[in-house]
């Protein structure tokens, strides 16, 4: 028998062993493979990243039935939060449907997300009524005018930009730090996209 001949049982001892080094390999990776995956770059066209997340300080808030809530203590899940002048009006109902059905779309984790609705006329609550009517797991609240005057800044970007746009709908995480911004033009389908990623990536909330 010729030395130079390759032994095929040999081989397949080394290609086995080979497949358990590199599937290994993967094992160890993959932590920064998702670490490097989960970069800004990747929300590029979908909501703006506030980087780092900007802790959000309490302020007091008022709930339909005229009682004072804190908004620190209405956390706990990832929440999307928009704003209206006063009362809602029809583009502010489609828009909690909207985000209502991103939520519904994340299947078993659709009880990891909520919607907060915050209106800035507190005489106006009740007109936010239908959607709680029609979406019950929404918080629905007001803010007084010295309260709004500390709400407010917590939600606009640094550089700038108003918290009011028509529209704009604000990520706030579990542990209540501003996550992210998607201004009116967004895409539903960004929305889910994102928060589809955010609930696989994390175990919070």
């Amino acid at each position: 028998m010729n030395d130079d001949m390759s032994d095929p049982l040999s081989n397949s001892v080394r290609n086995r062993k080979r497949l358990t080094l590199i599937a290994l390999m993967a094992l160890f990776l993959s932590p920064v493979i998702a670490a490097w995956l989960w970069t800004p770059d990747t929300f590029r066209n979908r909501g703006e990243l506030i980087d780092p997340p900007q802790p959000l300080v309490n302020v007091a808030m008022i709930s339909p039935d005229g009682r004072d809530v804190d908004l620190t203590n209405l956390f706990g899940r990832w929440t999307y939060v928009f704003f209206v002048e006063a009362g809602c009006d029809e583009s502010c109902k489609q828009l909690a449907d909207a985000v209502e059905r991103v939520r519904l779309s994340q299947g078993k984790n659709e009880k990891r997300v909520r919607l907060m609705v915050i209106t800035l006329s507190p005489d106006a609550l009740s007109s936010l009524d239908e959607i709680r009517l029609i979406m019950p797991k929404t918080i629905v609240l007001g803010v007084n005018a010295a309260e709004k005057e500390q709400l407010l800044p917590q939600f606009m970007p640094s550089g700038g930009g108003s918290v009011l746009q028509s529209g704009s709908v604000f990520l706030v995480d579990p542990m209540g730090n501003l996550m992210m911004i998607y201004p009116a033009t967004s895409d539903p389908t960004d929305l889910r996209k994102d928060i589809s990623r955010l609930l696989r990536a994390s175990r919070i909330g």
